[in-house]
């Protein structure tokens, strides 16, 4: 008795195992992203440093920013992942590169919300 192999199932895709140009791609625009959620930490230490210097704590809008700010970076990332690993390695980095666009944005706005 033989066993034959299930016959693939018409409209449906075979999985692409994991290539490595994506592992390469994804990782040199997670050190991007991950140098936006430095920046966004150095933020937050340096006014909290700068509050405690002046006397003053920082106040829950201040908070609510920063700590946007930090989520902000991890949050793109993951979504510029899941929407273009399953693409060509070109199309990830479009994707993650847009991404990256997005952090810097959101990035800039929150800081110019907090100064405001």
């Amino acid at each position: 008795m033989s066993y034959a192999a299930p016959a693939e199932q018409p409209g449906t895709r075979p999985r692409r195992s994991v290539s490595v140009p994506s592992l390469i791609v994804a990782a040199g625009f997670a050190l991007f992203f991950g140098w936006d959620l430095v920046e966004a930490i150095a933020n937050l230490v340096a006014l909290l440093a700068f509050a405690s210097a002046a006397g003053h704590p920082l106040n829950s809008y201040a908070w609510l920013v920063l700590g946007s700010a930090i989520l902000v970076p991890p949050a793109a990332f993951l979504v510029s992942l899941l929407i273009g690993w399953r693409r060509k390695p070109v199309l990830l980095a479009v994707s993650l590169a847009a991404g990256l666009g997005a952090t810097a944005c959101l990035g800039l706005t929150l800081e110019a919300l907090l100064r405001s």
